[in-house]
């Protein structure tokens, strides 16, 4: 009995070390900001998430396989603080994959590299001009769901200092008919394919990057086209402040012959203190048809500051305002009031007031 008692310790001890190597993180943002705005005729004052970042509820882990393999997995969902909604399916990422010193591959629901690949001093939040303005344009190189891509096989690395991305997404992956614009053809399955590419490369101060979008026509008639999207941007940091700019063009948004736009947008952060910076940020768009107008411009202004009371917790206040050229109502209040109404062709403000933890 000793003898037995003595061989499950010892074998307990052996098998600690296998349990060890596998864990799972909990992690995720509550967000929450009072906005105070107006878009043309309408105004608004509400509550509303995800002011600095998007709230969201992740769960993160890895397996150390050995010989320096390990499996990996991300299940992140978004969800509104202000309501609550949101908690079902993971909106956000889901994926699996191998990985190890040459990167990692996983499948799944992902980020492309235009989602993070940013240079923009105030942080892609909600009164940022480089996401107001690719997000009301259409464009996939944007910090929203239109760069989290479905049905996609990824890669990532690092390599001193340079990082690569790449994603493939095979979108529905299968053979389907198209509907009334070409009743009774039949599509290839990639016809709807998309892919990705970026590279960044980190020295010291300095940050440089490019990214590139492909999403490929999948009606093919002579209204749509395929979609192509590159940016390049860069970062440096003198110390008293960073500087921060980017430039992306897109043609054909959403596969529509002719829809383009050029977005450059600058900016530069200033530390205040041990805790505390300012952000400044300006950013233009030109659009060409995109969301049925021609030659017009909305260009966008942002201050804000945000103060870290801890290492998790920070609070923020900022201001934004967007003015549209006829025929544009992009803006930063977007649909606070839950109602939809806009007016084209005016001024957006929003000053809000918020703060955000991460856990």
């Amino acid at each position: 009995m000793q003898k037995k008692l003595i061989a499950l310790a010892v074998a307990g001890l052996v098998s600690a070390p296998a349990f060890a190597q596998s864990n799972v993180t909990i992690y995720g943002v509550a967000d929450a900001y009072m906005g105070f705005g107006s878009h043309g005729d309408n105004d608004v004052a509400a509550v509303q998430s995800g002011g600095l970042s998007g709230s969201r509820l992740g769960f993160r882990g890895a397996e150390d396989l050995g010989n320096g393999l390990k499996a990996v997995f991300t299940l992140e969902q978004g969800f509104s603080i202000d309501d609550g909604s949101g908690l079902g399916n993971a909106s956000r990422q889901a994926f699996v994959g191998l990985g190890g010193s040459w990167g990692t591959v996983s499948l799944g629901r992902q980020y492309a590299p235009g989602y993070d690949f940013q240079y923009d001093s105030t942080v892609s939040s909600a009164f940022s001009p480089q996401a107001i303005l690719s997000g009301g344009a259409g464009s996939t190189i944007a910090p929203n769901s239109d760069a989290r891509w479905n049905n996609s096989i990824a890669y990532n690395g690092s390599f001193s200092g340079l990082k690569v991305r790449a994603i493939y997404a095979m979108s529905a992956g299968e053979s389907t008919a198209t509907t009334a614009a070409a009743p009774g053809v039949w599509s290839d399955p990639s016809d709807d394919d998309r892919f990705g590419l970026g590279l960044e490369y980190g020295n010291g101060p300095l940050k440089v990057g490019a990214v590139y979008h492909y999403i490929k026509d999948s009606v093919g008639t002579v209204a749509t086209d395929d979609q192509t999207e590159w940016l390049v941007g860069g970062s440096y940091n003198f110390g008293f402040l960073t500087l921060l700019a980017s430039y992306q063009d897109a043609e054909a948004i959403d596969n529509e012959r002719g829809a383009d736009g050029d977005l450059w947008q600058v900016g530069v952060i200033v530390p205040v203190g041990a805790a505390g910076n300012v952000h400044v940020a300006y950013g233009e768009l030109d659009a060409d048809n995109v969301i049925g107008t021609q030659g017009a411009k909305a260009k966008s202004y942002t201050l804000a500051y945000t103060h870290a009371l801890s290492k998790r917790t920070t609070a923020y206040a900022g201001w934004n305002r967007t003015d549209n050229d006829t025929g544009l109502d992009l803006g930063p209040i977007a649909d606070l009031d839950k109602t939809g109404l806009r007016n084209g062709g005016e001024e957006s403000d929003l000053f809000l007031v918020g703060v955000r933890h991460t856990f």
